[in-house]
């Protein structure tokens, strides 16, 4: 018990990443990231918190097994994997807002992007805040769905990287004042950017 606890000290996040402590650190960056979403994302990032805990948790008891929610934690240790022998506060590149980034923030993004893709994809892209992005083609409940129609026109309207990430928010159920936070921009940007999402479908499919 002693040792497990240990384990899952997150002073090993002060640690070199190696080998050894990767998958620890992984799994704890994703836990302390999707708490941290909880205020943002509400429900859904509670519900992935709660799937991310218990894999931990009882991911080595006998015939249990993994949620879909431990892609997460895979995710962030295929990129630690580049970055063995650095720390998680070693500088990695400046953000297109000026923003210093580490690899412990890019980690953090790694499981932001993840969450709202996920539930993106779970509420079916049903809307474009609330416009009229019917795409007839798609399956009706199914669990295998193709996303590729909804993939393509999101991908026409060529949306800026700010764009794309208001989008992913929006659709996994945070308000305009929320996504304003993570963006660090004033909400009134954000509604700018659903105003030209609009303007750019209407052009280029009608309605």
């Amino acid at each position: 018990m002693e040792q497990t606890e240990k384990k899952r000290d997150f002073k090993v996040l002060a640690e070199k990443i190696s080998p050894e402590n990767i998958l620890i650190m992984s799994e704890l960056l994703a836990i302390k990231e999707t708490k941290t979403l909880i205020r943002f994302m509400s429900r859904h990032a509670v519900i992935a918190h709660a799937k991310l805990c218990k894999d931990v948790f009882c991911k080595d008891t006998r015939g249990y097994v993994l949620s879909d929610c431990y892609d997460i934690v895979q995710s962030v240790a295929v990129f630690l994997c580049e970055h063995f022998g650095e720390y998680l506060d070693d500088f990695l590149y400046i953000s297109k807002r000026g923003k210093r980034i580490t690899i412990k923030i890019e980690c953090c993004l790694i499981v932001t992007r993840m969450l709202c893709r996920k539930y993106c994809y779970m509420q079916k892209y049903t809307s474009l805040e609330k416009t009229k992005m019917k795409i007839e083609s798609m399956a009706e409940e199914t669990e295998e769905e193709d996303y590729s129609i909804v993939d393509a026109v999101v991908a026409s309207l060529n949306l800026t990287e700010n764009m794309n990430l208001a989008l992913d928010y929006r659709m996994s159920g945070m308000s305009y004042p929320d996504i304003g936070r993570m963006l660090s921009r004033a909400t009134s940007t954000v509604y700018e950017y659903f105003i030209k999402m609009r303007q750019r479908y209407s052009a280029i499919y009608g309605g």
